[in-house]
C-alpha cells in the first residue's frame, strides 16, 4: 500500500494516487489505483485539469481479468485497452513530474531517436499508469538518476493495471519481479508501452543510454 503515492503532486493539488497491490509469491495479482484529480476524459483533451471538474477514477485489474475504470461518483466500470498506436511518431509520453525522479534530458534524446513529435506529458504518481491504460498516451518512461532505488510500492500496483490492459512494463536488463523486498534492483529503470512499440522502444532506450554513457 501506498497511501500517497506522489506526495508533491498531493501538496500541489495535481495528481496523486492511492495504490493498493496484492503480491503472491512475489507476483503481483491485483491492483488498484485511486487517482482523484485525473479528469474523466484523457489527459490529451483536459490536460491535467478538467474544465468541468469531472474527476476521480478508480482503476483496478486481477490477474487474466483485464483492467477496468470506475468514476469516483459510482458510475459503472468500463474495460480498458493501451494505446494501439505502432508508429512512434503518433506517440506521445509520460514522464515524472520532479526531474529528480526521472533523468529528462535523456528521455528528450529517446523521443527524438523514436521521432515522437509531442512534447512529454509530466504528471505525479502512478496516475501515469492509470492514465496510459486507458490509452491517455502510448509510452510512459521512469529513468531514474544513478543510486535511486526504486520501491516496488511506487510500481506494483501500476504495472498491473497496464499489462492487463494489453501493455508491457519491463526493465532493461531483466523482467521486473517483486520478489526481493522493498526494492526493485534496477540500474536503467523502467519503460512502459504497448506490445507493438516494446521493441522500438527498447532499442532507442538502450541506445540513448549508451551514447550519454560514452558522452560522460
Amino acid at each position: 500500500l501506498d497511501p500517497i503515492d506522489g506526495t508533491k503532486g498531493f501538496l500541489r493539488g495535481d495528481q496523486y494516487a492511492i495504490a493498493l497491490a496484492l503480491l503472491d509469491g512475489g507476483k503481483v495479482v491485483l491492483g488498484v489505483l485511486a487517482c482523484q484529480n485525473l479528469p474523466l476524459t484523457s489527459l490529451s483533451d483536459a490536460g491535467q485539469h478538467s474544465p468541468n471538474n469531472k474527476v476521480g477514477c478508480l482503476f483496478f485489474a486481477v490477474v487474466g481479468g483485464g483492467t477496468y475504470m470506475q468514476p469516483l461518483d459510482g458510475s459503472s466500470a468500463v474495460k480498458v485497452q493501451v494505446s494501439a498506436v505502432e508508429n512512434p511518431e503518433e506517440a506521445s509520453f509520460f514522464e515524472s513530474y520532479e526531474a529528480a525522479h526521472s533523468m529528462h534530458d535523456l528521455s528528450s534524446l529517446i523521443a527524438q531517436k523514436l521521432g515522437v513529435k509531442a512534447p512529454p506529458v509530466r504528471i505525479d504518481s502512478q496516475a501515469k499508469y492509470g492514465a496510459l491504460s486507458r490509452g491517455d498516451g502510448a509510452i510512459y518512461l521512469r529513468l531514474p538518476h544513478k543510486g535511486y532505488r526504486e520501491k516496488i510500492w511506487d510500481h506494483a500496483a501500476g504495472c498491473i493495471v497496464v499489462s492487463e490492459a494489453g501493455g508491457v512494463a519491463q526493465m532493461l536488463q531483466a523482467a521486473i519481479g517483486f520478489f526481493k523486498g522493498k526494492y526493485l534492483d534496477l540500474d536503467t529503470g523502467i519503460i512502459v508501452t504497448n506490445q507493438k512499440l516494446m521493441p522500438l522502444l527498447f532499442n532507442a532506450v538502450r541506445k540513448s543510454i549508451q551514447e550519454k554513457a560514452s558522452s560522460l
